[in-house]
C-alpha cells in the first residue's frame, strides 16, 4: 500500500488455493490494479474485468488479493514471455478478501488451516454491481442477436417511447414479479400478467380461439373490466369462442371470421386496453410465446419466425421488436442463443 493507494488482483478459487498450497501463482502482471482507497468504481470495474472468466456471480470462484508495494520487484519474470508474465509469492499478499458473506463462509475452511486471515466487505458491494452490469452486458448482447436474425435492428442503449429501456423488458420477462414503474404501462402490465393470462386460456391453446381469449383476459387485466358485462360485447365474444375452438392453431395463421370480429369490436370498445404496439395480435403472440419460453425454458425454432412473420405483418416492426427481445428475456441469455443459432440455419425465407 503506498499512501492511500493499494495493489489488488482478482484471482479465481484454483489461483488462490494453488498460491496457498505451492507458495506462488503466475498471471499477467497487468491483472494487477493500482486502486484508491476507497477505490473508484472504474477501478473495481477494472479489477474484477481483469479477473479470468468464471461462471458469472460464482463467488465462490472469485477473490482480491492485496500486494505488498514491492510486489513487482520481488516478482519472477515468466521465461514465456518475462515482459509480461510474473510469478508472485505468498509473501508479498498482505491481505485476502472474499466477495459475499456466502462465499466468506465457505472459504474459511481453506484459509483456517494456513493461519490466514479471511477478510470480507471491501469488495461485496463493488462485486455485487460488477456482476449485476455484466449480466446486463449480456442480456442485451443475446437480445441484439434475435433481433439480427429478423433483420430487425434497434439501438438497445437508447430509451423506449413509452419510457422504458430495453433491458426493463428483459427484466420483465424473465421475471413477472419485477416492477418498474409505480404506475406501469403497457408492455410491463403485459409481462407481469402474462402468466395469469395463460393459466385461464389453457383450454382453448392449441385453437385459434387463444389470442380472443387472452385479449379477454388481457382487458381484465389492465382496465380492471369485464368484457362480458355488455350483451352486444358478450354476444360477438362468444360467438368467436364458439367459431375459434373449432380450428386448430397454425403456424400460418389460420383465419376465423368470428374471432377477428371479435378482436376488432374489443379494440373499439375498449382503446385504452392498447396501444400501436400492444395490439390484440400483440397480446396473444406475447402470451403464447413468452408461457412456453419460462415453462419449457425453449420454444420451438419453427413457430418463432412464423409468429414474428405474422406479428409484423398485423402491425408494427415496433411489435416484432419488443417481443425479440422480450422472449431473449425469457429465454435468458444461454438458452436465447441456442435459438439464434437454430433460426440462423434454419430457412428464413418464410419471413418474406
Amino acid at each position: 500500500m503506498s499512501g492511500d493507494t493499494l495493489f489488488a488482483v482478482a484471482i479465481t478459487l484454483t489461483e488462490w488455493r494453488s498460491l496457498l498450497g505451492y507458495g506462488e501463482i503466475r498471471f499477467a502482471r497487468r491483472r494487477v490494479q493500482e486502486i484508491h482507497v476507497p477505490p473508484t468504481a472504474k477501478e473495481l470495474d477494472r479489477l474484477f474485468s481483469w479477473g479470468p472468466t468464471t461462471v458469472l456471480g460464482d463467488g465462490n470462484d472469485v477473490l482480491v488479493i492485496e500486494l505488498s508495494d514491492a510486489w513487482l520487484h520481488n516478482a519472477r519474470r515468466h521465461p514465456a514471455q518475462p515482459s509480461e508474465l510474473v510469478m508472485i509469492t505468498a509473501d508479498v499478499v498482505i491481505a485476502h478478501h472474499t466477495v459475499g458473506p456466502d462465499f466468506h463462509a465457505y472459504l474459511l475452511g481453506d484459509a483456517e488451516p494456513e493461519g490466514l486471515q479471511l477478510s470480507q466487505g471491501r469488495y461485496e458491494e463493488p462485486w455485487t454491481m460488477w456482476v449485476a452490469n455484466q449480466e446486463k452486458v449480456r442480456d442485451l448482447a443475446a437480445a441484439k442477436e434475435m433481433l439480427r436474425v429478423f433483420s430487425l435492428n434497434t439501438d438497445l442503449s437508447r430509451k423506449r417511447q413509452d419510457g422504458y429501456t430495453w433491458h426493463d423488458l428483459i427484466r420483465l420477462a424473465r421475471n413477472s414479479k419485477t416492477s418498474i414503474k409505480p404506475s406501469p404501462k403497457h408492455m410491463e402490465d403485459l409481462l407481469r400478467s402474462v402468466r395469469g393470462i395463460s393459466d385461464a386460456v389453457a383450454g382453448v391453446h392449441a385453437t385459434v380461439a387463444f389470442d380472443l381469449a387472452a385479449n379477454v383476459e388481457w382487458i381484465r387485466a389492465r382496465l380492471k373490466k369485464d368484457p362480458f358485462a355488455k350483451k352486444s360485447t358478450r354476444v360477438l365474444i362468444e360467438a368467436g369462442l364458439d367459431a375459434g375452438q373449432s380450428i386448430p392453431w397454425s403456424r400460418s395463421g389460420s383465419e376465423c371470421q368470428p374471432v377477428a370480429d371479435a378482436l376488432t369490436h374489443l379494440v373499439e370498445k375498449f382503446p385504452r386496453a392498447y396501444t400501436s404496439e400492444t395490439t390484440p395480435q400483440m397480446v396473444g403472440a406475447t402470451v403464447r410465446v413468452i408461457m412456453v419460453a419460462k415453462e419449457d425454458g425453449k420454444v420451438d425454432p419453427i413457430d418463432v419466425p412464423s409468429i414474428i412473420a405474422l406479428l409484423a405483418k398485423s402491425g408494427t416492426d415496433e411489435s416484432a421488436r419488443t417481443l425479440c427481445v422480450a422472449l431473449s428475456g425469457a429465454l435468458g441469455p444461454l438458452m436465447s442463443r441456442r435459438l439464434t443459432k437454430a433460426l440462423s440455419s434454419a430457412n428464413m425465407t418464410q419471413l418474406n
